[in-house]
């Protein structure tokens, strides 16, 4: 990204594409199953739907609630907040 956020709006007359896809958790190292499962399939539609001239919006994220979570800060002994921002930051590399 070059730094600044572009806003995405629908455009009128046009093939508007909103594209989400399922949320991985934030509790362990990014592996292959995790792109393939999560995020692989939208952002080739998301990359075609651009190529297209679409304007195309992408959303994707993690998800950072749940037992695993817990259980995994617990393992470490950190904060549930302090666990997803360390595997977030691995994520946005991956």
């Amino acid at each position: 990204m070059n730094g600044k956020q572009d806003v995405i709006l629908p455009q009128e007359g046009k093939n508007n594409i909103l594209i989400t896809s399922a949320l991985p958790y934030v509790n362990n190292v990014p592996h292959l199953g995790n792109v393939i499962g999560s995020v692989l399939s939208a952002d080739v539609f998301a990359r075609y739907c651009k190529a297209r001239g679409y304007p195309t919006l992408f959303v994707c994220g993690t998800d950072e609630y749940g037992t695993a979570t817990e259980t995994k800060a617990i393992e470490e002994g950190v904060t549930p907040q302090e666990l997803c921002d360390k595997y977030n930051k691995l994520h946005k590399e991956v």
